[in-house]
């Protein structure tokens, strides 16, 4: 017999071989057998590829397999073959593998039971695939999955149809107050209860893929609580569903959006009928020699045989398509170059474009020889819309995580961010930069008067005027409200900084139109210096806030840089903060009581309750140690209540014991005065304290009624009416107009003490004292004099017809028990 048969076919099966180990390699996935008796393993070449392994020096076995595995993945492919031994079914099993190099592969192995002719059985054999990618992609959307649900602001998805709500995240479920599976059950319409069915009508409206549509809605908690959102939305595909895309922001607190996407990956399980492409091979002619079964769908054919032999042209394919097909793969057989994973456009028939993940390469026989080509294509239409919607989610994501929602600027987590690593690179290259500070002077008046949308133009204009002013590598943030920060890098001198806050403070001084409003505002700005002042972030921020306070106190519209100074002042300042706070809850106040007398008589005709302080630490303090602080923190308001409400009782316990003192003078601070509650208050604690209204008098600085006189007015109005009498305190230092005076119920002026001290010898402070004597005689008001210290002045204030005084000639302010003692003497 002749060699030659025998050595055509050895060379065919080879060649076959070759194929198959072609094939392989391309598809990622290798075959293994595995000898149940002795453990042998054999793998094709693909799974040494998996494994990092080289044929020519590593033997496989079962030992080594599930010692390079997990516990917990062993004892699962332990499980696994033991169930295929005693059941005979086929098992499948997805398992991490980490090479010696470190790298991560993830594998899925599928294998079934080989049983000899005494159904014993005899081997495993199976297939492994690579599903590293699929595992990769799955994590990055999980990753998106998290962000967004972690994401500081509220982010939802209801059905475009319905309006049912799809998703929530947290922060929209702990704002609301819901259960995911409670919202679901809801509609847009249950948690906006303004919500107009032209605004319904308008989400119905909304384009697939149109740009974003923002509104303002008012949103109800489960608790029946409301508050104030900014809404952006869009219309987006959501889990194969028509969806919109709603991103709030809860606009009574001012915080910033997320979104969702999910994709499910169908792993491989066979080599050829399972996998997710389409897999083909041709001759040197250009005639298919076999393909998978999704190949054959496309063809429109069943059999595999039904194919061989037959071009491009014998199939379904447009003519275009059928010239194009041939010509490519021709190409790669003519050429021997691989062209792998390249993404090709088509057109159906019915015209849907359709993307597809295509690769082609030469297939060789044992001799290297070229004999035809392989040729993979996936449709990945889907798969490439969902990563262009997955990355423009996400890149919306990241913007509005690090921008504030109305001006685009940086926010504070990105300002915080930048500042950081500003100053790491200065520390490098041992350079400087300036941190400026700038807050806009009394915006808050034009949000009160004019609303937020008013206010919000504001804003966005004087963000735009701010940015022109700087260069493109500094950093304009809005860390809030009308707070900004900017971020001066490559600093030569301070005079830089000067020169560019001047340049803010021209730029936003400016008019500035909306609608039919013109605003004329103007900024303070505090300046910190890297590496001079500080280097850190924190103190950077807080230095240059301390500097900003000190612009404002220097009447402003002026830039201030940060000193030492500032910083001990700002820490002294929020530690009688606290002290205070302390102090009014543990009650630590007491109320000292100055007589007042006619000077004529001597008779005793009131006194004025003044606080003090008894401070563990400090000792009797006087109110000009707290007093400032309190008006400047609001708590000048409890404050004033708490010494009301302690005075009241003693005076009444006077009363009760027959002691005749007068009448009780309270200082009333303006913010106390303008509380909405002011009046209930007051009749509150002339009701609990059981006092008359016309035993009491309230004192009101001249100086403060003037900010709102026709409010002040009103209220004083009101306490008049209660009977309540009203003095002008201090008069003299303020407007001490007639015009005013005949405006208010004041019933009594008291002459300011700086008008008292040098008299009767400074003949100015003397004109002064005569005038606002003359000035309440032709009123017909009572006056009295305050800082009366000596006989001369006592004589002086006789002499013009001031009868009514009180100071340390008299007596200085004494406790409540020296008090008692002094209207018992005058009692007896």
């Amino acid at each position: 017999m002749s060699q030659q048969p025998f050595d055509q076919t050895e060379t065919t099966l080879q060649n076959q071989a070759k194929q198959l180990a072609q094939l392989q390699e391309f598809a990622k996935v290798g075959l293994w057998e595995l000898e149940i008796a002795s453990g042998k393993l054999t793998w094709s070449s693909e799974i040494y590829k998996m494994h990092g392994k080289d044929p020519a020096t590593f033997a496989p076995s079962l030992d080594y397999l599930l010692s390079s595995l997990s516990v917990t993945d062993r004892e699962r492919m332990q499980s696994k073959l033991k169930t295929a031994i005693e059941t005979g079914q086929k098992q499948q099993l997805s398992h991490k593998l980490i090479r010696e190099d470190g790298t991560e592969v993830f594998i899925e192995l599928v294998g079934h039971i080989e049983y000899d002719e005494n159904q014993i059985p005899i081997k495993a054999v199976g297939i492994s695939s690579d599903i590293t990618h699929l595992i990769q992609l799955e994590r990055s959307y999980q990753e998106l999955a998290h962000l967004m649900q972690i994401a500081h602001q509220e982010i939802y998805i209801f059905d475009y149809h319905s309006l049912r709500y799809l998703y929530a995240n947290d922060c929209a479920l702990n704002n609301l107050g819901y259960t995911l599976e409670e919202l679901t059950q809801l509609t847009v319409i249950d948690i906006n209860p303004y919500l107009t069915l032209e605004q319904v009508e308008k989400l119905k409206a909304l384009e697939s893929n149109q740009k974003t549509v923002t509104n303002l809605s008012i949103h109800q908690r489960k608790n029946g609580s409301r508050y104030p959102v900014k809404a952006i939305l869009q219309h987006l595909p959501y889990q194969g569903q028509d969806a919109v895309v709603l991103f709030d922001t809860d606009i009574s607190e001012l915080k910033n959006i997320e979104s969702q996407l999910t994709h499910q990956k169908e792993l491989m399980e066979n080599v050829l009928e399972t996998v997710p492409v389409r897999i083909f091979w041709k001759d040197l002619q250009g005639q298919y020699l076999g393909a998978n079964r999704l190949f054959l769908a496309d063809a429109q054919l069943q059999d595999p045989q039904q194919l061989i032999g037959k071009t491009d042209y014998d199939l379904p394919w447009r003519d275009t398509k059928a010239d194009f097909y041939f010509q490519t793969d021709m190409a790669i057989i003519l050429s021997g170059q691989s062209t792998l994973t390249q993404q090709e456009t088509y057109v159906d028939d019915d015209g849907t474009e359709k993307t597809w993940l295509v690769s082609r390469m030469p297939l060789k026989n044992a001799h290297q020889e070229i004999v035809g080509m392989l040729g993979t294509y996936e449709d990945i239409t889907e798969r490439r819309n969902l990563e262009i919607q997955l990355k423009h989610q996400t890149e919306t994501l990241k913007h509005q995580a690090h921008h504030d929602g109305l001006t685009q600027l940086p926010n504070r987590t990105l300002f915080n961010n930048r500042l950081q690593y500003a100053i790491e690179k200065a520390k490098r290259a041992q350079t400087a930069f300036a941190v400026l500070f700038i807050d806009l002077d009394q915006f808050k008046k034009i949000n009160d008067s004019l609303g937020h949308d008013i206010g919000d133009q504001v804003l966005k204009t004087i963000a735009n005027r701010i940015r022109q002013t700087i260069r493109a590598e500094d950093t304009l943030a809005r860390l809030g409200g009308d707070e900004f920060t900017i971020l001066q890098e490559s600093l030569k001198t301070s005079q830089d900084a000067i020169t560019l806050a001047q340049k803010i403070l021209d730029a936003t001084h400016e008019p500035i139109q909306v609608a039919e409003h013109t605003f004329l505002l103007s900024n303070s700005i505090g300046i910190s210096l890297y590496p001079k002042d500080a280097e850190t972030p924190e103190d950077l921020l807080k230095f240059a806030d301390a500097a900003m306070y000190r612009a404002k106190d220097e009447g402003r519209n002026n830039f201030q840089f940060y000193t030492e100074e500032l910083s001990n002042k700002a820490f002294e300042h929020m530690a009688m903060q606290n002290s205070l706070r302390q102090a009014l809850h543990q009650q630590e106040f007491l109320v000292y009581y100055q007589p007042q007398y006619h000077a004529i008589t001597e008779k005793l005709i009131g006194m004025e309750a003044l606080v003090r302080w008894q401070h563990p630490t400090k000792g009797l303090l006087p109110p000009i140690a707290f007093i400032p602080i309190a008006e400047e923190s609001n708590l000048i308001v409890e404050l004033d209540r708490q010494v009301m409400r302690i005075a009241l009782h003693q005076f009444k316990h006077w009363m009760d014991m027959g002691l005749n003192p007068g009448r009780l003078s309270l200082n009333l601070s303006v913010k106390h005065l303008q509380q909405d509650d002011f009046i209930d208050t007051i009749e509150s604690l002339l009701q609990h304290a059981h006092c008359k209204p016309e035993w009491i008098e309230f004192e009101v600085t001249e100086t403060n009624l003037m900010e709102n006189l026709e409010r002040m007015s009103c209220k004083l109005q009101q306490l008049k009416k209660l009977g309540i009498h009203i003095a002008i305190d201090d008069f003299g230092t303020g407007y001490s107009s007639l015009a005013y005076l005949k405006r208010l119920p004041v019933t009594k002026l008291k002459i300011d003490k700086s008008f008292i001290l040098d008299l009767p010898q400074d003949e100015e402070d003397a004109v002064i004292t005569k005038t606002i004597i003359a000035m309440a005689d032709s009123l017909g008001l009572t006056v009295i004099a305050e800082g009366v210290e000596t006989l001369e002045q006592k004589s002086f204030l006789i002499n013009y017809q001031c009868n009514q005084h009180q100071g340390y000639y008299y007596s200085r302010p004494i406790s409540s028990h020296d008090m008692t003692e002094i209207l018992s003497t005058l009692n007896e």
